[in-house]
């Protein structure tokens, strides 16, 4: 039985992405990452819409009847839906990511592509990475400290992003 194939994004050169990244969003839109996914956020009036994939019309969402930050990431918008189902979206900052981009899958589940047994291939420049990676984890360590105490203080810029979110979508919910 033959399993049945996604149904690829279209493609678009670098040039265009970058040129899409570049130009503003329409108002009310936000991209975020919902599910592990590229999406874009449209609040208006009449609710809020999803674009899932750029060559797919926006989808409406049922009616948003919760939001809520994170307590300790405070970039974290929880949304509770009409129909009981629950939704978390992280904006990206402005220009980071654009409509063509929707549908791409963003999260830091890497799949190895090397196979076989990690013993069996010695070699003697390991004891070198070894170190190496000591050094730039000594490094990455005090400014990882940084980052994450601008996330729990709420100053970092995903977390103003997501204080902009919040405010809209507190708008329609109390307008429903």
């Amino acid at each position: 039985m033959a399993k049945k194939q996604a149904d690829p994004l279209p493609h678009h050169t670098v040039e265009e992405i970058r040129a899409a990244c570049e130009a503003p969003l329409p108002a009310g839109v936000m991209m975020v990452l919902l599910k592990k996914t590229v999406t874009g956020l449209y609040v208006h009036e009449g609710g809020v819409s999803v674009l899932d994939r750029p060559d797919r019309p926006w989808r409406q969402l049922p009616a948003v009847t919760k939001v809520s930050r994170g307590m300790f990431i405070r970039s974290r918008v929880r949304l509770r839906l009409a129909d009981g189902s629950k939704a978390t979206v992280r904006p990206y900052k402005p220009k980071f990511r654009c409509l063509l981009e929707t549908g791409k899958r963003d999260s830091l589940n890497f799949s190895s592509t090397s196979s076989g047994d990690a013993r069996s291939n010695d070699s003697p420049l390991d004891s070198l990475a070894a170190i190496f990676v000591i050094l730039v984890a000594m490094v990455m360590f005090p400014i990882s400290l940084v980052l994450l105490a601008r996330e729990l203080l709420g100053i970092s810029a995903r977390a103003k992003q997501a204080a902009l979110l919040l405010s809209q979508l507190q708008t329609i919910t109390q307008t429903q």
